[in-house]
């Protein structure tokens, strides 16, 4: 799954974006159409670096294989050398879906045969490392981009005990899981609390690999492999800035959470905590605290009076982060453009209702027309 889009000459595509290679889905399976669902313009195309690699609608029910497999052979081809290979799955982003041999195999309905499925295409690339014998000189990073979708409601996924989800700055929509292996470093079973970010994946990956950031922009990460090692249970990140768009909504400093707005987002009025639904913005003066170690489902707001203190360390980190912080255009305020959707029939006319592509079952490749 790719979700920058194409562009119109294809700049989103991860082939112009450092990548050396690509294969997948520019898009999520909601904004296209296929055999899961979605309710987008035209047939999800499976692509290949910058070219339509199978005309016709992507089977998405049975991409998995697909995926596990070009993992496979990535890892086979560049087994010799360090690489870096980014699976992005599918799972468990709605709408909800599962191979035949997946489906009705769990008792969590669609959702639990989708993160089945999920899970069965991480064990495949964990063996594969095994097999090759590569898996000491080799970290696997698991995670998420946010919390569950809660308008879905079964099939949104589960927060656990946080509060709100997706589209929200409350824990339930930021805060994620990460496993990290590496059989001969991260001990196997071992539970690190130190706070991190996947902001922090790049900088760890260039400094295991050796490599130097760029001394002309500021870096938000943190190297996370003193907790990796355990040489470190704090590790050196100490703080997270919440973000919506420009508008600095959260702030956390060690245990404690500073809210300055909320906003509910992707959840529907039946639910029961209004804090989730409610999509109107609202400031909070003073604003909300909360201790995170001591109340992780920030129901509890703390008397900003008797934390003065800590309020006024958190404000002036906050301060000081935002005299530093320059913003870039948001790309997405750009908008969407159904001309530079993928066309399977490049010479047709009128764009882009004829881009209609040939059954699934005919495999040519066709290269991606830009306009």
């Amino acid at each position: 799954k790719w979700h920058l889009g194409i562009g119109e000459k294809g700049e989103y595509l991860p082939s112009n974006r450092g990548f050396d290679s690509y294969f997948g889905v520019p898009m999520t399976q909601n904004e296209c159409i296929s055999n899961a669902g979605g309710r987008g313009f035209g047939p999800c195309p499976i692509m290949h670096n910058s070219t339509v690699a199978i005309q016709g609608q992507a089977d998405v029910k049975d991409i998995d294989a697909a995926y596990v497999q070009n993992a496979k052979d990535f890892i086979t081809t560049h087994q010799e050398k360090p690489f870096f290979f980014y699976f992005a799955s599918h799972h468990t982003h709605m709408p909800q879906f599962a191979s035949n041999t997946f489906l009705n195999s769990t008792h969590r309905g669609l959702f639990g045969d989708s993160l089945a499925e999920l899970d069965w295409s991480v064990g495949q690339i964990l063996d594969h490392l095994n097999l090759l014998g590569i898996q000491n000189r080799t970290l696997v990073v698991f995670s998420a981009d946010n919390g569950p979708e809660l308008s879905d409601i079964d099939l949104g996924g589960e927060q656990g005990p946080l509060k709100c989800g997706k589209g929200t700055t409350w824990e339930g929509g930021v805060r994620e899981p990460a496993i990290f292996w590496w059989p001969s470093v991260v001990r196997a079973g071992s539970v690190s609390y130190a706070l991190g970010s996947t902001l922090d994946l790049a900088v760890t990956a260039v400094n295991l690999a050796g490599g130097r950031l760029p001394a002309d922009r500021a870096i938000d990460g943190y190297d996370l492999t003193p907790v990796l090692t355990g040489e470190s249970k704090e590790g050196l990140r100490d703080h997270m800035f919440y973000y919506s768009g420009h508008m600095l909504m959260a702030f956390r400093l060690h245990q404690y959470k500073i809210h300055f707005w909320t906003k509910g987002s992707h959840c529907r009025p039946s639910y029961h905590d209004v804090d989730c639904w409610n999509g109107t913005l609202t400031q909070h003066n003073p604003p909300l605290l909360f201790n995170l170690e001591h109340d992780p489902k920030e129901r509890f707001s703390l008397d900003t009076n008797q934390f003065e203190d800590v309020v006024n360390e958190m404000m002036q980190r906050v301060a000081s982060h935002q005299q530093g912080m320059t913003f870039a255009p948001p790309e997405i305020d750009r908008g969407s453009n159904k001309m530079f959707f993928p066309c399977c029939s490049p010479a047709c006319t009128p764009r882009p209702n004829c881009c209609k592509c040939l059954s699934k079952k005919k495999h040519k490749a066709s290269t991606l027309k830009v306009i």
